[in-house]
C-alpha cells in the first residue's frame, strides 16, 4: 500500500506482536508497543493520542503493561466486541465470541478490566453497517487508477480465496476508524454525525463474553455510523489520489 501511494520510507511502520498476551498477564515488548508508549508519553502536546485498532488489542495491552500511565494520555477507538444486550442481537449463526476480541481475549481483559483507558467501541452489529456492494465499488472506483486498481485487486483476491462464497457485498469494517478520528466535526470536534451510548465498561470474562461491572468506568459504545460521510470521503480520496497521480505523469 505504501509503495502504491509513493509513501514507502516516509511513513514509519512498526512490527507488532507475534503472540498473544500470556494467561497470567505476562508479556514481552514489541516495536509497536514501544512506539505507543513513546508517542503517548510525549511532553510537547496535550492532545490525546488516538489508538485506532481494527483487530486484536495485543500491542496496546503490551504497551499498558509496560507503562500504565499511557491510559491517561490515549483514546482507544476499537473495532471489536459482540453485541450488547438490549441494543442489538447477534447475526444469524454469528460466533459467540466476536472475531477481533477472540484474537487475544487476555489483551481485551487487560484493557477493559485492568486499565482506565478511555474507549470508543464499535461492536459487531455496528461495524456490520459498513456494507458495500461489489457493483458499487466498481462503479465508484476507476479500476484503471493506481490506488483504486490496487484496492479492488486485493478484494478480488480475497473473494477468490473464499471460493467466491461472499456474495455481492463486503463489509469494510475497519473504515469507521477513519470516520471517528479524521472525519470529526470542525467546530467542537467530535464524530458528530454518528451516534453512541455511554455505558459502564463490562468485564471481559475468560470465555470472551461481557459481564456486568457496576464499578466500571464509562465508555462510548457506537450504535450508528454515518456511512454516507465515511464512504463518500473514501471514494473521493481514492479518486483525487489517482487523478493527481495521472497529472504528475
Amino acid at each position: 500500500m505504501l509503495t502504491v501511494m509513493n509513501l514507502a520510507g516516509k511513513v514509519s511502520v512498526y512490527q507488532g506482536a507475534n503472540e498473544r498476551i500470556g494467561q497470567a498477564g505476562t508479556t514481552v515488548d514489541s516495536e509497536a508497543a514501544r512506539f505507543i508508549v513513546r508517542e503517548a508519553m510525549r511532553e510537547d502536546t496535550k492532545t490525546p493520542l488516538y489508538i485506532a485498532c481494527g483487530a486484536g488489542l495485543t500491542d496496546l495491552a503490551r504497551a499498558w503493561l509496560m507503562e500504565p500511565q499511557i491510559a491517561k494520555r490515549i483514546r482507544l477507538v476499537w473495532i471489536g466486541g459482540h453485541e450488547y444486550e438490549g441494543i442489538a442481537s447477534p447475526p444469524p449463526g454469528g460466533q459467540q465470541v466476536e472475531y477481533n476480541l477472540g484474537i487475544d481475549i487476555k489483551a481485551a481483559q487487560v484493557i477493559f478490566n485492568q486499565s482506565e483507558t478511555p474507549i470508543w467501541q464499535v461492536p459487531r452489529d455496528v461495524y456490520r453497517q459498513a456494507l458495500v456492494s461489489d457493483a458499487e465499488l466498481r462503479n465508484r472506483m476507476n479500476e484503471q487508477g493506481r490506488l483504486a486498481g490496487f484496492l479492488l485487486s486485493r478484494l478480488s483476491d480475497l473473494k477468490k480465496r473464499a471460493n467466491h462464497s461472499l456474495g455481492e457485498t463486503y463489509i469494510l469494517r475497519d473504515s469507521p476508524l477513519v470516520l471517528l478520528t479524521a472525519l470529526q466535526s470542525s467546530w467542537e470536534p467530535d464524530p458528530s454525525s454518528s451516534r453512541y451510548t455511554n455505558r459502564l465498561t463490562p468485564r471481559i470474562t475468560d470465555r470472551g463474553l461481557y459481564e456486568s461491572n457496576p464499578q466500571g468506568r464509562r465508555i462510548r459504545v457506537y450504535t450508528y455510523l454515518d456511512t454516507r460521510v465515511m464512504f463518500e470521503d473514501f471514494y473521493a480520496k481514492v479518486g483525487l489520489f489517482d487523478r493527481h497521480s495521472e497529472i504528475k505523469k
